[in-house]
């Protein structure tokens, strides 16, 4: 008896191990196609890449291996450096103009307000707009000469500004264009998080006498602390990576991006290093070089969020 209720145990024991083997194999042959693109457009792409970033690679011919002198270039590069002095501060800008404008919608869209559903759609339109057809769309807003931006402040008594011809406005024009485009999907997902936020909070400390003020402050932003996290990382990697804007606004016949070329880019420089002037190799370093920023800047803010960023709210 003990033996025959040994074998059925082995035997339901090889079942259950056959059938999770058919699941994981099952699981494995759904997940190959994905994995195999992954692998075809990104993996082996990004190890080329990798391997041209020591080469001097042109279009036509073979590589020659050349170590480290593409980023010692970089080191000494004047245009990086405008590029690079550039992006950060599109980002810094970007990031203030992306973000609290889109907290501030999301609050106020989160009351029950009539038509708020219309007003929801209408600032969220933009995003799914071409970001280059949106570009050219305000690059003729801002034209100095006939855009409408210059004819209302010139309606109003106010000077013109030479927002795509003065090096000192350019990059604030390219800042202006992206955060109309981007304030739509950070209010959305501002939104989800005040969604989340309990009202029995909101409802405790109302009647311990916070007035709205402090309730913003020691129920609202604690609240939503991950989704500001989550916008406030995914906006700065955008940032970083920025180039349908300032290159659909800025390019010119000489290639440079916005006048002086104020509106260059890290990315902007790339394209125009790689694609204009045929350095595959140095443009692959700037690729890496931008990448293991990305990287380091990321990593900081993880270990800042420890701080502020509060999960169990």
């Amino acid at each position: 008896m003990q033996r025959d209720l040994l074998l059925t145990a082995q035997a339901r024991s090889g079942r259950r191990k056959r059938r999770q083997l058919r699941e994981q194999l099952d699981a494995l042959l759904m997940l190959l196609p994905t994995l195999l693109g992954a692998l075809v457009f990104m993996a082996v792409p990004l190890a080329i890449s990798f391997y041209l970033s020591f080469t001097d690679a042109r279009l036509f011919g073979t590589p020659t291996f050349i170590g480290l002198e593409n980023y010692r270039e970089l080191l000494s590069d004047r245009l990086f450096h405008k590029a690079l002095r550039n992006t950060f501060a599109f980002t810094l800008l970007a990031l203030i103009f992306t973000t609290a404008p889109a907290l501030f919608l999301a609050i106020l869209l989160n009351e029950r307000l009539p038509g708020r559903l219309v007003f929801r759609t209408l600032f969220f339109l933009p995003v799914v707009a071409s970001a280059v057809g949106v570009a050219l769309l305000w690059r003729y807003l801002l034209n100095y000469d006939y855009g409408l931006i210059n004819a209302l402040l010139t309606t109003v008594g106010l000077p013109r500004v030479g927002w795509l011809v003065s090096p000192q406005v350019a990059l604030l024009s390219v800042v202006i264009v992206f955060s109309w485009q981007t304030i739509g999907y950070n209010m959305v997902i501002f939104l989800a998080g005040l969604q989340g936020v309990s009202r029995v909070l909101y409802e405790a400390a109302s009647i311990d006498g916070a007035n709205r003020w402090q309730l913003f402050v020691h129920v609202t932003l604690p609240g939503i602390s991950p989704t500001s996290f989550f916008v406030v990382v995914t906006t700065l990697i955008q940032c970083l990576q920025i180039f349908d804007v300032p290159f659909a606004m800025g390019i010119t016949r000489s290639s440079t991006v916005g006048p002086a070329d104020s509106m260059l880019t890290i990315v902007t420089l790339l394209y125009r290093e790689g694609f204009l002037l045929n350095q595959k190799g140095y443009a692959s370093a700037i690729a890496w070089a931008l990448f293991l920023a990305i990287i380091l800047i990321t990593y900081l803010q993880f270990r800042i969020a420890e701080r502020w960023v509060q999960y169990d709210v």
